[in-house]
């Protein structure tokens, strides 16, 4: 499969799935999705002022956690290559009763590869668990220190393979087999959810990502494992 067919191949995959994708989450996640944004945005250290992209933004629900946290004169665009997703995220800030400022969040159909966006526009850019549904992931991050200040810092949260092996075999049968059944009874489609543990199989180990991160020219880049690795916050800042 070419690259711009597996674009298209993704991007219909999260259009078909983005009505049901906050449900299915929080479900699948136990919950924990929450507790994992919330340490993510901890690390992102924002600043009054900041100016922040999120990036494969899908439903908003990075940014929501991001507005609590959002100081004076801050702004935040979302961006994603789906505008099903889109939609569901404009209209979720819109009805947020923590957005003191609704006039400083924006959003754009955009693809994360082709940012449209000038050099040095961000203080912060944050991707919550879309990183992995990005064929050419360097592209993307080569993006992302484009549009990032000099200084400016990196954060992305990802659905990552554990590596406790007393913990794999459950692990395995939950997002192999557990997940697409339940995934296939609410979406009506298998592919959704079938797709969903292989792009995490297929996605780089922890160790190997932050290596892929420090090629691309970032510093102090470091993995913070979460909930026996099932999820991984992954920062670093632009020279």
């Amino acid at each position: 499969m070419t690259q711009t067919k597996r674009d298209l191949y993704i991007k219909k995959i999260f259009s078909t799935v983005a009505p049901h994708l906050d449900f299915l989450t929080s479900l699948f996640s136990l919950g924990l999705c929450r507790l994992w944004r919330r340490k993510a945005v901890s690390l992102a250290r924002l600043r009054p002022g900041d100016r922040v992209l999120d990036s494969c933004t899908g439903t908003g629900d990075f940014i929501l956690a991001l507005m609590k946290e959002l100081g004076p004169g801050g702004r935040i665009t979302g961006i994603d290559f789906c505008p099903e997703m889109i939609r569901i995220a404009e209209q979720k800030v819109r009805k947020a009763p923590a957005n003191p400022h609704p006039r400083k969040v924006s959003f754009t159909v955009a693809d994360a590869k082709a940012l449209p966006f000038n050099d040095g526009t961000f203080d912060l850019v944050t991707v919550g668990f879309g990183m992995r549904n990005i064929p050419d992931t360097g592209a993307a991050l080569n993006e992302i220190q484009r549009v990032l200040k000099p200084g400016g810092r990196f954060v992305c949260l990802e659905l990552t393979r554990p590596e406790k092996q007393w913990f794999l075999p459950l692990y395995k049968s939950y997002v192999f087999r557990i997940m697409p059944f339940i995934g296939r009874m609410v979406v009506k489609k298998a592919t959704p959810y079938v797709y969903l543990p292989r792009s995490i199989e297929a996605f780089y180990p922890p160790d190997r990502f932050v290596q892929v991160i420090r090629e691309c020219g970032f510093t102090d880049v470091n993995a913070h494992p979460m909930t026996l690795g099932v999820a991984t916050v992954f920062t670093a800042v632009k020279a």
